[in-house]
């Protein structure tokens, strides 16, 4: 079983390091880690960012994903009532 960690920045003018400093306090073991470009837009639905379907094509079941804030993911509800995502 995999940890895997998404990370997103909506500009070229932001850094994923305040991302990396809550996953790193988290403790997570081993991450493989898919980061978007800088400045991948958060208006994009994630199942059409790039990595994002990379870490879909990689995820196997057992495979835990982590993200430092939900709105990383996705921009609202609507990102994930369309993908057929709820929140447990």
């Amino acid at each position: 079983m995999a940890n895997l960690v998404y990370k997103r920045v909506s500009t070229d003018q932001q850094s994923t390091d305040r991302q990396k400093l809550v996953l790193d306090e988290a403790g997570i073991e081993d991450p493989v880690v898919f980061e978007e470009d800088a400045g991948t837009s958060s208006r994009l639905h994630p199942l059409v960012r790039p990595k994002f379907r990379e870490l879909l094509t990689y995820a196997r079941p057992g495979d835990t994903v982590h993200v430092s804030e939900m709105f990383r993911l996705v921009r609202g509800t609507q990102h994930m009532s369309a993908a057929g995502w709820t929140s447990t």
